[in-house]
């Protein structure tokens, strides 16, 4: 049914279908590409926290632009680098699971394995950073 082979209890209960919805997220490059949506289980493999991890198992998204530029500066002030790009995106309804925190703008979707990035992501706008 996931894209990954999930923890138990994941995702969590709280998480709900997605709509139709526009997010934002941090990218390495500045085109829509698979591998701006690999998440941390994989990306970090000998990690064993990523790999018991619900959330390490999802693929992170901002409410808004500015939700995501805050998480950048955060990261950078940690002297480390997360991307170069900011993806406004399109998300087709029923790819997934999503859990939004309101108060830190973050959201977590855990992909349907049906999910093909090119038809169901539309890049709306990418900004350098």
């Amino acid at each position: 049914m996931y894209k990954e082979k999930l923890p138990n209890n994941c995702p969590p209960k709280i998480a709900m279908e997605n709509e139709s919805i526009v997010l934002y997220r941090i990218f390495q490059g500045n085109k829509l590409d698979d591998y701006e949506f690999i998440p941390y289980n994989r990306l970090y493999p000998n990690n064993q926290r990523f790999q018991q991890l619900c959330e390490a198992f999802a693929v992170s998204f901002f409410l808004s632009y500015d939700h995501a530029l805050r998480k950048y500066q955060e990261i950078l002030r940690k002297n480390k680098k997360m991307g170069s790009f900011i993806a406004k995106l399109k998300l087709a309804p029923g790819i997934g699971k999503l859990t939004i925190n309101v108060h830190t703008g973050h959201c977590n979707l855990w992909w349907y394995e049906h999910v093909k990035i090119d038809s169901e992501v539309k890049l709306l706008e990418i900004t350098p950073l």
